[in-house]
């Protein structure tokens, strides 16, 4: 609360000395809901100005696209090459304690 003196607007009115209410959620007549967060990926963005010149508020944004696809897939890729890898190379194996048939070490005849 601030106590504000009698003065003389520009438009030559008087004002009389007040105490002055600060601005805040309880000052506001109607109730201040929270928006709810987005649901999925999201991000935080800093302020910053734009090449226009105008002035960008940091906020929490919503990654879609390229963005979710990017972050998601780092693991998924690593996944999919040791898959690949163990179907491709498992077939060479000769199991422990057994020895290869000749034809397998001498190659089929020609």
């Amino acid at each position: 609360m601030a106590n504000v003196r009698g003065h003389y607007r520009k438009n030559g009115s008087y004002v009389r000395p007040h105490t002055r209410r600060t601005k805040g959620p309880c000052a506001s007549p109607r109730a201040v809901v929270p928006r709810p967060r987005p649901a999925g990926a999201t991000t935080n963005v800093r302020g910053h100005y734009r090449k226009n010149g105008s002035y960008v508020r940091p906020h929490t944004r919503r990654m879609g696209g390229p963005a979710v696809v990017a972050a998601a897939s780092g693991g998924g890729l690593l996944l999919l090459i040791v898959v690949l890898i163990a179907l491709f190379d498992g077939g060479s194996e000769v199991p422990a304690g057994t020895s290869p048939s000749p034809a397998t070490s001498a190659g089929a005849p020609r």
